[in-house]
């Protein structure tokens, strides 16, 4: 009897903690290296979690399997973002999370480069309009500069600070996860 009751106890507990707004601060840095910071902060900023990914000069270098270039991997996201019923999937997801997850500060400034010219402007034309509509849409801060006379580049930082509450988003996003397309997806890139 212990037992059930302890269960219930500590299921109660989960749900409690899943219904409680959680904001997620995040802080991208790239400059040569890629520096990720995740702050999680829960019951109003009483409990956090810092999660940092970093990946610096000092840091082990990432191995690519045998037989996989940049251009190879290039190619898989580019066959990846054309499979079938993706940006469906997407549209659907952010339709469904649209009213659950309150996006509270956006800021950002990147310089990117993909070393040819062409492909640079053509970033640049679909990354910018997407910006100046998240400008006016949630009052950020972001930019981007094309770096149209330089090889390889991005460099810049993000920052956003964004509140949910978990309860809310976790069967759209399962959903979003279990929908065929999203499958194939993760077959390409993984």
């Amino acid at each position: 009897m212990t037992l059930i009751i302890t269960g219930l106890v500590i299921l109660i507990v989960i749900i409690f903690l899943l219904a409680l707004p959680l904001e997620i601060e995040v802080l991208a840095l790239v400059h040569g290296h890629a520096d990720l910071r995740v702050r999680l902060k829960l019951i109003y900023g009483l409990i956090s979690w810092k999660l940092n990914k970093a990946r610096g000069p000092d840091s082990e270098p990432v191995i690519q399997p045998e037989g996989k270039d940049d251009l190879a991997v290039f190619s898989n996201i580019y066959e990846a973002v054309q499979t079938r019923g993706i940006w469906e999937q997407i549209q659907l997801l952010l339709k469904r999370l649209s009213g659950h997850v309150k996006i509270r500060h956006i800021e950002s400034d990147f310089k990117i480069s993909l070393g040819d010219d062409y492909y640079t402007g053509m970033l640049a034309g679909l990354t910018i309009p997407l910006a100046l509509i998240l400008n006016q849409r949630f009052g950020a801060d972001i930019r981007m500069v094309p770096a149209f006379e330089e090889d390889l580049v991005m460099e810049g930082y993000l920052k956003s600070s964004i509140g949910v509450r978990p309860v809310e988003v976790i069967i759209p996003c399962l959903a979003f996860l279990c929908s065929p397309s999203v499958r194939q997806v993760r077959k390409i890139l993984f």
